[in-house]
């Protein structure tokens, strides 16, 4: 796990931007739970989608269960994005500052690569490189491997709100 140390700068930069916000840390292990079985239940999407020959909505899907599991940490935290455009990049640099070594997927040029063609996936842009079978496969086994990994972290060792 992290150590309160690490990642702390970013944390309090983006909650002096405005970026992230506090919440109320109360109900934050259910709801990181229920957030972890979304994303679990949209692995399962992405699987169907990849069945499908469908390699954007399967990289899409894959990239939510990821984000959402990132998403889990942060409520465990006591923290979440407030929204808005640059809220997915709040999601990753915050979550990548901090546990990036205790989950390597979770490392900002993984993040980065899976929200980048995330967005290629959703938004049409010729100039984009097409995805492929291949690319959605990895995005796949990326982001069940980073749901296991954060939910095995939560379970056996819950990140608390820095001091």
């Amino acid at each position: 796990m992290a150590t309160p140390t690490e990642g702390r700068n970013t944390i309090d930069y983006l909650l002096g931007r405005g970026r992230l916000e506090r919440i109320d840390g109360s109900t934050a292990g259910e709801s990181s739970a229920t957030i972890i079985g979304r994303a679990t239940r949209r692995l399962l999407t992405a699987d169907g989608g990849l069945a499908a020959g469908d390699v954007e909505g399967a990289f899409a899907a894959a990239y939510d269960a990821y984000r959402m599991a990132a998403e889990a940490l942060l409520i465990r935290q006591g923290l979440r994005a407030t929204g808005g455009e640059g809220s997915h990049v709040t999601v990753e640099d915050a979550i990548s500052g901090q546990f990036a070594k205790a989950i390597p997927g979770l490392a900002k040029p993984t993040f980065e690569r899976l929200r980048r063609t995330r967005h290629a996936a959703q938004y049409f842009d010729p100039s984009s490189a097409e995805i492929s079978r291949d690319d959605a496969a990895w995005a796949l086994k990326t982001s069940r491997t980073v749901v296991e990994e954060v939910e095995r972290l939560l379970r056996t060792d819950p990140p608390e709100l820095f001091a």
